[in-house]
């Protein structure tokens, strides 16, 4: 069995359609690029803010690694991303 590259993405505050700033939102964004991108989110363990900020995706190989972090470093709910374990954090 291959094992998946994982991507951990540190997101920020994304407004939601009433204007509050949540980590929550951002998640939610996250999820939903995913879904449309046919890419894995693993669910937070905890639904706290500091939880939250902090996402794992998976990828299939070091290639499409490369190119789901040049898309998801172009969403504006995201701080950055790295991959674990071949890239240092930034």
């Amino acid at each position: 069995m291959i094992e998946p590259v994982i991507i951990t993405v540190i997101l920020k505050s994304a407004s939601d359609q009433k204007g509050s700033k949540t980590m929550a939102n951002s998640f939610a964004k996250l999820e939903s690029w995913a879904s449309t991108n046919d890419v894995t989110v693993q669910s937070p363990i905890d639904t706290d803010p500091e939880a939250l900020k902090f996402a794992t995706v998976l990828a299939s190989d070091n290639s499409e690694a490369d190119k789901l972090i040049g898309e998801i470093l172009s969403l504006p709910f995201v701080d950055t991303c790295y991959r674990k374990p071949t890239d240092e954090l930034p």
